[in-house]
């Protein structure tokens, strides 16, 4: 504070003059003021300074006063001096009044503090300052005790206190309690009946003009309280309201009434009066006379809100206690205590789902005029209130209020919804009973609508913001969602463009979260799996994942809005109490089904977690599960196959075991589900998992060829067995009736193979795939991040049966192109480019010749059957075959480049485009497949008590059989044609080969033909096998038969080394088939003198008309028979490294190899070593298996001593020791399906 009061000075000050002052005033105990004014030391030294001060400033004329009160009472300067200075200053002034009034101000505060402070010295110099100002006439006494405080004036003697209250209770009982007589005309009463039959004649008949002028005549004729009358006025308005419609002349006439008596400004204090005191009854009365006035501009929101209770603060925590209440509820959802009992649990569990709104926000003022206002249309203002709703983080829009928006969201999309009404496209029918008219469906433009809007653009303009803020709540009325659906999905047409970002961001953000909260309506899922599926797969992929968020369940809880949050832990608790009755029961998977559908119809995402997550942990449970799925709707079916491909790319779990070397099993659970899945309900999405797994393989992760091993094998129904029998690989050669009943495969979905090839047999996509798949094997090897052997090896055998699946699948594809909902489905020999073409994208040439043997063999079938002129020969023709013909130009010049001339391309073509169906016949399978199936006719006629279904199941095999007979006829025919070719072409396969080259033939056919076929399949593995013997019975031209088995010996067998798994057991199939008949002839001369000693094969050398005699031949045989001894012993004795495929090919070779007992001793010895060991589990169950097979098999086994003597001592037939042991075992041979396959077609 500036002081205003100056000293005129004479002459210089001292320091200590101008030092400044201070005071304080120290109360009992701690209570103390302290004052502190600066003012000079010397401005009231003494008495004859008083003279001299001066008013500085007229404007500061206040302070002075204010600063001489203050001296007074601290007993500075004395009261007769402040009476001076007051005088002086009312001199210059000359305003006493105001003088006065500062006077009297400055001592009633000075007064205030000194009562507060209970200091008595200063209280007595105010009180004689007061007697001296009174007693100059300076200040009025009525002025002092209009002011002054009683005890202030008591002391200075102004008063007498028992005088004054004696007045003063008197003069409070005259204005209290005292009764006054009044003229009963002009009694107020009489002045608000007036007003209420004034406001009363408004709602009978129209409003006079004079009515303002009235009402303000009553006020001022009858005294009476212009708030009570603009109350009046209200309570007639709400009356109004309530009774008619909000355009009723009666509500004009009194809002008009209120603008023009101009009572309006305390309208908002009124309300907000009223809304405290109002009853429940009342409130939505009240709220609609709010919205009235809101509407009318008689209020603004912004002067209504600071009088309604509860404020937007309290609001918000309310809100913020019950959305907390309702996450720790959800959070327990499902959980079990050991600590509570089964009624506690259970309350828990329920406790989710008591309440989800706090009572007292279902009737609050502010909910009420929200909802009063959307009932009446009032958009512009409603947004604000919901805006500063969801800003402060108040109570969402809840009860009735949110049915209000929604009847709002219903009237903003009638517009365009009426169009879109199964009536207006006359799609419905409507029961007329007689005598009523048919409703006119052309009636439809008489629909309300928004005056403003005139586009789809402009709709949306006023839709987004409702849907925003109605939110998940829309889910409050089906109704409601199922019209936005329809109209998201006319939005969403390929052919109309207007309006589909929009729809789509409605989809994402509002249809499909509020299905979370959905109540089971499959109706309403239908109509949004309509709009849904509109979008490419991939944007409805991104939408799921929109909807999913973060996290599911109690991990979402505080991530999403708490009634989403409490609905998906609902749902999980529900579907994991329904997974725990699932069993191999087709009647307990209805039951199971029907309750997870209606879990799911809501909330697939948990419901897919949760059974995602049981498949991954529990493997049979997959069968039981899918065939639960049989009452989910389309749109929980498209969502799994999303949530299958991001549980596949998830990359938070390893993919392999702790032992870094086997598949972890919930991939190898997840991939199996995944083809059990896609052929139980084909219908689904798949291009998404195609596109997904390709990328996976374009990034090298070789693994996910798990997942496409089991969509070909399930889905497109190429079933793939690693492990085969001897039976089972002499089908391999048949049709495929013999192959499907003797590997005992399931019959493939016709459906299912449908939408896979509509998934895979397009131009984009097969190639592709088929290209990705072929460079995984050399990827794995070279470029792969794995570390173990056994694992490397694993992959690899993958990558080459998937390919060979593929291969398969693809070949299957049909004839015609045919445009389906994903593309183009091509026919094969369309789909497959040439080899040049295969070669450019790194496929390797086996692979190629082995995608394209098919269309070989079609082209030369089409060939032998028809005229070369019928066969189309342009080569611009998709649909030629021309290309692919054996003996055609284009397939020669597209064979890949060899290096050696020692093969001619006519043998080079010849066996990459013939398959093991092509080159031998099983008869004996189909014969004993046959016998075996009328057995199972036989059973039938036993164990089937029920007609209908013994019946069936003999028709079924009288099917097979006759299939099976069909079959084989034809086999017959077409092997016959076969080897018609052969024997045409057996001079010219290799009658071209120069003499220099002729010693190279058994090198060029090991690397150009064998080694890259043999490992491909078990059926190649034996074709290679069987192909050579034919080309040796036929006498083929140079052909070498003994030089060709001395190279398989000596170079195949080897391979071992090096080979993975399905490579060994493939390697075991071709030298099992390849010496079958190398062991027949060295214990049978008669028959190697007919099959072998009088072939041209067996010459000494090539073009030799001398043939290699049986004693030669047996020194051949066991020469062979060391060599193969002694890599099979190093193979056993470093087995950590080799022993895996050396046992896998040795378990196949069992009763060509070994013949020797002593070959047999060196084996077991070694075997018993790996038996011991422990680190290797896998390989030493197969030493036991070998062990034992050994074993079984030592009476058939011979002395080598007694051969080579036998051998010396005669020429005519080698007698075999133990003759009754061997022709009890060769009889063995005879009945035992292990005979040589080579001799079917005897």
């Amino acid at each position: 504070m500036c002081f205003s009061l100056e000293r005129v000075s004479h002459g210089s000050a001292s320091p200590e003059q101008l030092a400044p002052m201070s005071w304080s005033m120290v109360a009992d105990g701690d209570a103390h003021c302290e004052i502190r004014w600066e003012i000079a030391h010397s401005l009231f030294a003494s008495a004859d300074n008083i003279s001299e001060l001066r008013i500085s400033d007229i404007h500061s004329w206040r302070d002075t006063v204010f600063e001489v009160v203050a001296y007074v009472a601290i007993g500075k300067i004395e009261s007769v001096t402040a009476l001076d200075v007051i005088r002086q200053a009312s001199l210059i002034i000359g305003q006493s009044t105001e003088l006065a009034e500062a006077i009297v101000d400055a001592i009633w505060l000075h007064d205030v503090q000194i009562s507060a402070t209970k200091l008595r010295p200063a209280h007595c110099h105010l009180a004689a300052l007061v007697e001296a100002l009174q007693a100059a006439g300076v200040v009025s006494l009525t002025n002092f005790k209009k002011h002054l405080d009683e005890e202030l004036l008591t002391s200075a003697g102004l008063t007498n206190s028992i005088t004054f209250s004696k007045r003063l209770k008197k003069l409070n009982t005259d204005q209290v309690y005292r009764q006054h007589k009044y003229n009963l005309l002009h009694e107020e009463s009489e002045g608000y009946s007036k007003v209420t039959a004034l406001l009363s004649r408004l709602q009978i008949q129209a409003a006079p003009a004079y009515l303002p002028k009235s009402l303000q005549a009553l006020i001022g004729g009858f005294d009476l309280d212009p708030n009570r009358v603009m109350d009046m006025v209200l309570s007639s308005l709400q009356h109004s309201c309530m009774a008619s419609s909000t355009t009723s002349p009666t509500i004009n006439a009194l809002l008009k009434l209120l603008e023009q008596v101009k009572l309006g400004a305390s309208l908002p204090q009124i309300l907000g009066f009223k809304f405290q005191n109002c009853r429940a009854k009342m409130l939505t009365s009240l709220c609609r006379l709010t919205a009235t006035l809101l509407s009318a501009g008689a209020i603004a929101v912004d002067a209504l809100l600071p009088h309604l209770a509860p404020s937007m603060e309290k609001l918000a925590e309310t809100t913020k206690r019950h959305a907390k209440k309702i996450e720790d509820a959800s959070r327990l959802a499902g959980t079990v205590s050991l600590s509570h009992s089964a009624e506690q649990d259970a309350s828990q569990t329920t406790a989710v789902s008591r309440c989800r709104y706090p009572a007292e926000g279902l009737s609050l003022p502010i909910v009420g005029i929200i909802e009063a206002l959307l009932w009446d249309r009032r958009w512009l203002l409603v947004r604000p209130l919901l805006s500063c709703l969801e800003d402060t983080g108040a109570l969402p829009v809840c009860g009735q209020s949110r049915l209000a928006l929604c009847s709002m969201l219903k009237f903003a999309i009638s517009p365009l919804y009426c169009k879109l009404t199964p009536n207006y496209l006359q799609f419905a029918t409507r029961w007329q009973p007689s005598g009523i008219p048919l409703v006119h469906v052309g009636s439809q433009h008489r629909c309300r609508t928004f005056d403003d809007i005139a586009s789809v653009h402009r709709l949306f303009q006023v839709l987004e913001p409702l849907c925003c803020h109605l939110h998940v709540g829309i889910a409050s009325d089906a109704s409601l969602v199922t019209k936005l659906a329809r109209i998201i999905k006319y939005l969403l047409r390929p052919r109309d463009a207007r309006g589909a970002h929009e729809a789509k961001r409605l989809l994402g953000y509002v249809i499909l979260p509020a299905m979370s909260i959905l109540s089971v309506n499959p109706g309403c899922v239908c109509e949004i799996w309509a709009a849904t599926k509109q979008l490419p797969c991939c944007e409805r992929h991104s939408l799921y994942s929109t909807w999913r968020g973060r996290s599911l369940e109690r991990e979402s809880v505080g991530t999403k809005h708490f009634e989403v949050a409490e609905a998906e832990c609902k749902a999980g608790y529900h579907a994991r109490q329904s997974l725990k009755r699932v069993a191999n029961d087709k009647k307990n998977s209805k039951h199971v089904g029907r309750a997870l559908a209606k879990v799911a119809h809501s909330n697939p995402l948990v419901v897919f977690r949760v059974i995602l997550s049981q498949v991954e942990s529990y493997g049979n449970m997959i069968q039981p599960i899918v065939e639960s799925l049989g009452f989910v709707s389309p749109l929980a079916l498209d969502v799994l196959s999303y949530m299958l491909s991001s549980h596949l790319a998830d990359t938070s779990r390893h993919k392999l075991q702790n032992d870094g070397i086997n598949i972890a099993h919930w991939f190898q659970h997840l991939s199996h589900f995944t083809g059990v899945y896609y052929r139980a309900f084909p219908q689904t999405e798949l291009q998404a998992l195609i596109e997904f797994l390709m990328l996976r393989l374009e990034d090298g992760d070789s693994l996910y060829l798990l997942v496409f091993n089991e969509l070909l094998a399930r889905m497109g129904g190429c079933e793939v067995l690693e492990d085969l029998s001897d039976a089972q690989i002499g089908g391999l050669a048949g049709g495929e009736t013999l192959r499907r009943e003797m590997l005992a495969f399931s019959k493939a979905s016709k459906r299912a193979v449908s939408k896979l090839q509509e998934a895979l047999c397009t131009p984009s996509t097969a190639i592709p795939i088929l290209a990705l798949v072929a460079q995984q094997r050399g990827y794995s090897l070279f470029k792969g991040k794995v570390n173990h052997v056994k694992l490397l090896g694993q992959l690899f055998d993958r990558c080459q049966m998937v390919l060979v699946q593929l291969v398969d699948f693809l070949s299957r594809s049909t004839a015609h192109s045919t445009v389906t909902g994903t593309g183009k489905k091509c026919p094969y020999f369309e789909l497959l480019p040439d080899l040049c073409k295969m070669s450019a994208l790194h496929i390797e040439p086996q692979i190629a010749l082995h995608a394209a043997r098919p269309l070989i063999a079609e082209a030369a079938g089409a060939h032998r059957k028809e005229p070369r002129a019928k066969i189309p020969i342009s080569p611009d023709s998709g649909s030629s075959l021309c290309k692919w013909e054996p003996g055609g130009k284009a397939l020669r010049s597209s064979l890949p480049a060899r290096d050696c001339g020692a093969l001619s391309s006519e043998l080079y073509l010849v066996f990459w485009s013939l398959s093991l169906y092509d080159i031998t016949v099983p008869t004996r399978e189909y014969d004993a497949q046959i016998a075996l199936i009328r057995s199972k006719i036989n059973v039938a006629h036993r164990e089937f008590l029920e007609p209908d279904r013994r019946k069936k199941e003999m028709a079924r095999c009288l099917n097979t059989i006759n299939s099976l007979v069909a079959e084989l006829e034809f086999q017959k025919h077409h092997y016959q044609q076969i080897m018609t070719d052969l024997e045409a072409q057996r001079n010219s396969l290799l009658g071209t080969i120069v003499e220099d080259q002729r010693r190279s033939i058994s090198e060029a056919l090991l690397e150009n033909c064998i080694m890259p076929r043999v490992t491909i399949t078990p059926e190649d593995a034996l074709f290679c096998a069987i192909f050579f013997k034919q080309l040796h019975s036929l006498e083929t031209t140079n052909f070498s038969s003994l030089q060709y088995y001395d190279r398989v010996v000596k170079d195949v067998f080897p391979v071992i080394y090096c080979a993975t798994d399905q490579e060994a057991r493939c390697l075991g199939i071709f030298l099992r088939a390849t010496f079958e008949p190398l062991t027949h002839w060295r214990f049978d001369r008669r028959r190697y003198d007919m099959e072998a000693g009088s072939k041209l094969g067996f010459s000494v050398a090539i073009g030799s008309a001398s043939r290699c005699t049986y004693e030669q031949y047996c020194t051949v045989f066991t020469k062979w028979h060391d060599k193969i001894t002694k890599v099979a012993l190093h193979s056993l004795s470093h087995y950590k490294d080799h022993g895996r495929a050396c046992l896998l090919v040795l378990i196949k070779l069992i009763g060509v190899y070994p013949i020797y007992k002593h070959v047999s001793t060196q084996l077991l010895g070694l075997l018993e070593a790996i038996q011991v060991q422990e680190d290797m589990k896998d390989v030493q169950a197969m030493a036991k298996r070998y062990c034992t097979l050994l074993k079984k098999s030592e009476d058939t086994l011979v002395e080598e001593s007694l051969l080579q003597r036998d051998i010396l001592g005669s020429k005519a037939q080698v007698p075999a020791p133990g003759t009754k042991r061997q022709a009890s075992a060769a009889n063995k041979q005879r009945r035992s399906p292990k005979v040589s396959l080579a001799r079917d077609q005897e």
